[in-house]
Parts: C-alpha cells; structure tokens; sequence
C-alpha cells in the first residue's frame, strides 16, 4: 500500500476524535507526536495500529514497532504499514 493511501486511513480513522479536538486533518504533520501531543493515549494508539493492520492486511509487532524512534509520530505510524 502506498504511504498516502496509509496516510489517508490514518486520518480517517482518527477524524473523530480529531473533530472532539478542534483539529483537522492538516494538523496532522509528519512529525506530530500522536501519544506527546495528547490525541491519542497507550490504548487508543494500540487500537489505531490494530485498525491500520486489519484494513492493510499487514501484521506488525507491536513490541519491535514501538522501540523504534519516532514509531509514535504519524510519519512513523505510516512506514510501519507502506
């Protein structure tokens, strides 16, 4: 899967509670920390990762993913899966 289209579901799977947030899709930079930012926590993050994984059909280990620098940050969540 091509990166923008993992980008694309990252962002359709947290519109919901970016809208909560008063954010929108443009705040979501590269660099943005998702957990250091506060949009999303520990679980809300596995949960997003599981999402990513079932739609892309791609299975990560959440143990290796996350020692990773940066595996947070929505650049990082979209290498993961491209």
């Amino acid at each position: 899967m091509l990166e923008q289209d993992i980008r694309r579901l990252l962002i359709d799977q947290l519109r919901p509670r970016l809208e909560r947030m008063g954010l929108n899709a443009q705040d979501l930079t590269d660099d943005l920390d998702l957990l250091n930012s506060g949009v999303l926590d520990s679980l809300g993050l596995v949960d997003l990762l599981s999402g990513l994984e079932t739609h892309t059909g791609t299975t990560i280990d959440l143990d290796q993913a996350l020692a990773r620098k940066g595996a947070t940050t929505v650049s990082g969540i979209v290498r993961l899966f491209s």
